[in-house]
């Protein structure tokens, strides 16, 4: 794929201000998430787009309350799972694609047939979504005195994510971001027990290239990142690009990683540009390099700003 010094940021959230909608409205029906999408794609041209970016899908979907804002992300309100019963009872009543994943698979069946280049479409990694259900400090402490039980969490959460990223496929996604937020909390020894075989798991499944997202400072993890047969990093602000390429192999794109709210929301064009020149100068030498955000661009980002960070990418590649 020719993915060269593509320009993919995380671009969803603000078509919805494009649009004139709400970020629920967006999250919660296919028609007014694609037409966003139409508007991003119409308005910057990027190589590739992806999907809004929620969290919540696939909790909400084995049967969590999750609560819903007009314009904020939405949240999962409880974490049902405290051992192996309740462990039981939400593996035994899930039968399948369900609830609001059939408005994501809808998104990206539209993507597929009407938008032009790269189509990509985001789960939750099998450890976040453990996270979900068991509440993240619960699992953490349970990853250290009830490992076991830990495991069997992000075991069904894998098969989970699985049947949901092929339904996603099958819609025509040509790639699949995983986002494991949680993992970022992890020691490098966890992080190979706990999250990088499910996410090998997961690639080994899938017909399709599958990125690795996780946010925040990840460097103590990049190398295993590296190995885990990922198609591509995406990665924080915080991450220093350069540095971890000489730490993974060629053949895994690198993806970032302007800073989302210092750089995208609070700064001005002339500040995008400039950060985003700063960064393209930086890599110029790394081949497997791709233009974007650090993480999810924030709703209320002005358009000017994505238009000074595709301007000042098209502008270095000319």
């Amino acid at each position: 794929m020719a993915f060269d010094r593509s320009i993919i940021p995380l671009l969803g959230a603000p078509g919805a201000r494009m649009t004139g909608t709400t970020l629920k409205e967006n999250l919660t029906n296919a028609e007014i998430q694609f037409s966003s999408l139409t508007k991003l794609m119409e308005e910057f041209q990027p190589d590739g787009i992806f999907f809004m970016m929620d969290l919540t899908v696939e909790a909400e979907a084995l049967g969590l309350e999750v609560g819903f804002p007009e314009d904020d992300n939405p949240y999962v309100k409880e974490h049902p799972i405290k051992g192996p019963d309740e462990l039981s009872s939400v593996v035994n009543s899930w039968s399948g694609i369900s609830g609001r994943m059939g408005v994501f698979a809808e998104v990206a069946d539209k993507m597929a047939r009407e938008l032009p280049g790269k189509r990509g479409s985001y789960v939750i990694g099998p450890l976040s979504l453990a996270g979900e259900l068991v509440g993240v400090t619960d699992l953490c402490m349970k990853l250290i005195e009830e490992p076991d039980f830990a495991e069997s969490v992000i075991d069904f959460c894998s098969r989970v994510v699985s049947e949901y990223s092929r339904a996603l496929i099958d819609h025509g996604a040509d790639m699949i971001a995983v986002l494991e937020p949680t993992a970022v909390l992890l020691s490098k020894r966890q992080f190979k027990r706990f999250a990088l075989p499910y996410f090998e798991r997961l690639r080994s499944e899938l017909s399709k290239p599958l990125i690795y997202h996780i946010c925040g400072d990840t460097e103590h993890i990049v190398e295993p990142m590296g190995a885990s047969g990922a198609y591509g990093l995406s990665l924080d602000s915080m991450v220093d690009l350069k540095a971890v390429a000489e730490k993974i192999p060629e053949d895994v794109f690198l993806i970032g990683n302007i800073d989302p709210v210092k750089v995208f929301l609070q700064s001005n064009e002339e500040e995008v540009e400039r950060e985003t020149a700063k960064l393209l100068e930086k890599m110029k030498a790394v081949p497997n390099f791709i233009l974007s955000s650090g993480c999810d661009i924030p709703l209320e980002t002005p358009p000017e700003n994505i238009s000074a960070f595709f301007r000042a990418g098209r502008n270095y590649r000319s």
